[in-house]
């Protein structure tokens, strides 16, 4: 299938897990729904689910209607559109026509809480380098994840003292919130974020601001208090051709 084609004509999704990444289940429309073979592909006017990008995976869930259900096997974003893809029970849903759509919520809250544990993370290396480290890369699990930071890998004390400083914060219970800014305001409220200076131009920025800690641009989903985390744990380290990947995960406490 070609998304490009799918997505012509068609006004950008309305992204609701950007106001409220805690929203399980919504009523959306359909927009366009095309067949191909047992599979099928949905353009909602409006998802739950979050499109794999932006260090995210893609969100799982299922969606379903009068004599018809999706498994949901992937969503992908094109030109702002998301096309939800997954296999067809029953008969194909009609342009025009409402859906119940619900999301694996156990999966979606682990990655929120690996996707915060990565900001807090960010913060732990730069206070152990003493300064900033670009990343180059990541892949908020599950059930492992991993940051790609550029620079030397860190030692088994260096490491140490990096989880213990995300702890540190996981245990302080630190708000998590998100604000909107232009591009002033972006160098001004997230000016120690890794990689700030090759965001592209954009009229506005989504700043995931954990209290005191950082403010990184990001469209993903988060936890709105650290304690949420529960304990994050380094689970190794690996050295890549550009730097080093760091690996981690989280346990309830």
């Amino acid at each position: 299938m070609d998304l490009n084609k799918l997505v012509i004509g068609i006004s950008p999704t309305k992204k609701l897990y950007l106001d409220d990444p805690y929203l399980k289940e919504s009523v959306a429309t359909v927009l366009i729904s095309k067949q191909e073979k047992k599979n099928i592909y949905v353009i909602l006017d409006k998802s739950i689910y979050h499109p794999k990008g932006g260090g995210q995976p893609t969100d799982l869930g299922f969606l379903r209607g009068d004599d018809f259900n999706i498994d949901l096997k992937k969503v992908m974003e094109v030109r702002g559109v998301l096309v939800h893809f997954g296999k067809l029970n029953g008969r194909l849903p009609q342009t025009g026509e409402e859906i119940y759509c619900s999301l694996d919520w156990k999966r979606r809250n682990l990655v929120m809480k690996l996707h915060t544990a990565g900001h807090v993370l960010d913060y732990a290396l730069k206070e152990v380098y003493g300064k900033v480290v670009d990343t180059l890369g990541a892949l908020h699990g599950p059930p492992v994840a991993f940051t790609e930071y550029r620079g030397t890998s860190p030692s088994m004390e260096q490491i140490e003292a990096i989880q213990e400083r995300a702890n540190k914060i996981v245990r302080d219970g630190r708000k998590v919130r998100f604000i909107y800014v232009n591009r002033d305001g972006l160098m001004m409220a997230a000016k120690d974020a890794p990689n700030i200076d090759r965001l592209p131009k954009a009229e506005r920025y989504r700043l995931v601001v954990i209290e005191g800690v950082n403010a990184i641009p990001c469209t993903g989903t988060h936890v709105k208090n650290t304690a949420e985390i529960g304990t994050i744990e380094v689970r190794g380290v690996e050295r890549t051709e550009r730097g080093f990947k760091l690996y981690y995960a989280v346990r309830d406490m």
